[in-house]
C-alpha cells in the first residue's frame, strides 16, 4: 500500500511537466474537486448524511475571499483564513439546524439554507455582483501560476487527506460511526448525537471552504452558481464515481468526473445525456464505485498468481 501511494505522489508531482496547458487546467480542476468531494465525504461516510447544502460552505469561502479582493484590495493567500471561517459559520448554521431531522428530511432543509444563499447572491446586485458575479480576480505570485496554483491544489488535497485520516482514527471518529450505525444504543449509553454531528458537519463545511478558494484562485470570478444546487449536486456525483467507502474514492472520482466531461465536450455537447449514462452504469453494475474495480481485479488476479 505504502509503495502505491508513493507512486502516486512521484506521478501527481511530475504531472505538470507532462501535461500541456490545457490539461494542466483540467489536472487542477480535477485536484479543486477533489479537495470538495472529500471534504464532502467526511460527513458523509462518517455519518450517513447526504447533504446538498455543501454548495453554501463551498461558495460562501469563493465569495469571501472575493469580496475581500474586490471591495477591501486584501492580498489573495490573506483571505484564506476568513474563507475559512466564513465557511465555518455557514455550517455551523446549516448544521445546528439540520442534523436534528435525517434521511431526506435532512437532505431537503440543507438544500433549503443553501438555495437561500444562492438567492442572496443572485439578487445583491450592490454586494456581490448579482447574476454578474465578481470577474478579475487574478492572484499574484505562486497561485497566479498554473504549476504554482496545481502544486498548492495538490497541498490542499494531501492536507484534507490527513485530517480525515486523523478524524477517522480518532475516538471521535469511532463515535460518529457508533452514532451512524446505531444512534438508539449510542444515545443509551450517553453519546450526543447532536454535537458530534454539528460538529462534523462544521469541519467538513470548514475544509469545503478551502475547496471554494482553490476555485477562485483557478477561476478568477465567482458567480452565484457555486452557490447552487448543481455544485452540490456535482461533488455526490464525484463521490458516487470513485466510491465513499474508498478512502481515495471521492478524489479519484473527482478525477474521473473531470476529465470525462473535459472529453466528452471536446467531442460533443451532450454532457448531460454521457454523464446520465455512465452514472446509470455505475449504479446498476459497480454501486462501490471505480476503485472498487481495481480491488476486485487485484482479488482475482491474486489466487493466479499464487497457483
Amino acid at each position: 500500500m505504502r509503495t502505491k501511494l508513493a507512486l502516486a505522489a512521484l506521478v501527481l508531482a511530475l504531472l505538470p511537466w507532462l501535461l500541456h496547458d490545457y490539461g494542466l487546467q483540467v489536472a487542477i480542476q480535477a485536484l479543486v474537486l477533489g479537495v470538495f468531494a472529500m471534504s464532502f465525504n467526511l460527513l458523509f461516510r462518517n455519518t450517513g448524511l447526504l447533504s446538498f447544502g455543501h454548495a453554501a460552505c463551498f461558495g460562501s469561502a469563493a465569495y469571501t475571499t472575493a469580496l475581500l479582493i474586490s471591495r477591501l484590495r486584501w492580498n489573495f493567500a490573506a483571505t484564506l483564513p476568513l474563507a475559512l471561517t466564513a465557511a465555518a459559520l455557514v455550517a455551523l448554521v446549516i448544521g445546528f439546524f439540520s442534523v436534528r431531522l435525517t434521511k431526506i428530511y435532512f437532505t431537503m432543509l440543507t438544500l433549503a439554507f443553501a438555495q437561500m444563499l444562492w438567492a442572496l447572491a443572485h439578487k445583491w446586485y450592490g454586494f456581490t455582483g448579482g447574476d454578474n458575479g465578481i470577474t478579475g480576480l487574478l492572484p499574484p505570485g505562486l497561485l497566479g501560476n498554473p504549476k504554482g496554483l496545481y502544486y498548492a491544489s495538490l497541498m490542499a488535497l494531501a492536507v484534507v487527506c490527513a485530517v480525515i485520516h486523523l478524524v477517522r482514527r480518532s475516538p471521535a471518529g469511532y463515535t460518529l460511526r457508533a452514532v451512524r450505525d446505531n444512534p438508539a444504543r449510542a444515545q443509551a449509553i450517553g453519546i450526543s448525537a447532536f454535537q458530534y454531528m454539528v460538529a462534523a458537519f462544521v469541519l467538513s463545511g470548514t475544509l469545503s471552504g478551502l475547496a471554494g478558494f482553490l476555485q477562485v484562485a483557478w477561476q478568477h470570478s465567482v458567480f452565484p452558481d457555486l452557490l447552487y444546487w448543481t455544485t452540490s449536486a456535482e461533488v455526490i456525483i464525484a463521490v458516487i464515481l470513485g466510491g465513499s467507502a474508498q478512502f481515495f474514492g471521492p478524489a479519484i472520482g473527482a478525477a474521473v468526473l473531470v476529465v470525462l466531461e473535459a472529453v466528452v465536450r471536446s467531442h460533443t455537447q451532450y454532457w448531460p445525456l454521457a454523464l446520465g449514462m455512465v452514472l446509470l452504469a455505475m449504479v446498476l453494475f459497480f454501486p462501490s464505485g471505480v476503485v472498487s474495480l481495481f480491488q476486485r481485479r487485484q482479488r482475482q488476479e491474486a489466487p493466479r498468481a499464487t497457483a
